[in-house]
């Protein structure tokens, strides 16, 4: 019989994120914000961008499409709350991605093509205010050099 320790891993790290998704706070408000991502001036396909609150708390996410363009998505709704965040960005490969999934930001064994330079919260250098009347996110342009 065959065996699929990965499959084993795998339901428990989502089973734990399930868990986790229902521990948001209840009736908190969730803005509908875009935004763009670029690196070198293309657009970063498959970019996976976390928004770490300031004041601490649960992180919204958004994956970039092929134009760049994303979406904030807070505890599996589309949006984020009002605040200040602290963004960490990791682009994982689109040459070799597409064998594997992303979770939480995280792309086992696919090269970052940021070389990490933006995937740690503590040196990360980009930031971001999101305010009820926040839309649009400023453009994030990012490089390699």
């Amino acid at each position: 019989m065959p065996r699929f320790p990965h499959r084993a891993a795998t339901t428990a790290v989502l089973l734990g994120l399930a868990v986790l998704a229902g521990c948001g706070t209840k009736g908190e408000s969730l803005y509908p914000v875009k935004g763009r991502i670029t690196v070198d001036g293309k657009p970063a396909d498959g970019a996976v961008l976390l928004f770490h609150p300031e004041s601490g708390g649960q992180v919204a996410s958004a994956t970039a499409d092929s134009s760049g363009a994303f979406a904030c998505v807070y505890n599996t709704k589309p949006g984020i709350p009002a605040g200040k965040y602290k963004i960490t960005a990791n682009w994982p490969d689109p040459a070799k991605r597409n064998a594997k999934g992303t979770m939480m930001g995280q792309t086992p064994d696919i090269p970052d093509l940021l070389q990490g330079k933006f995937a740690m919260r503590d040196k990360s250098t980009l930031s971001v205010e999101v305010s009820p009347t926040t839309k649009e996110l400023p453009p994030i342009e990012l490089s390699t050099k």
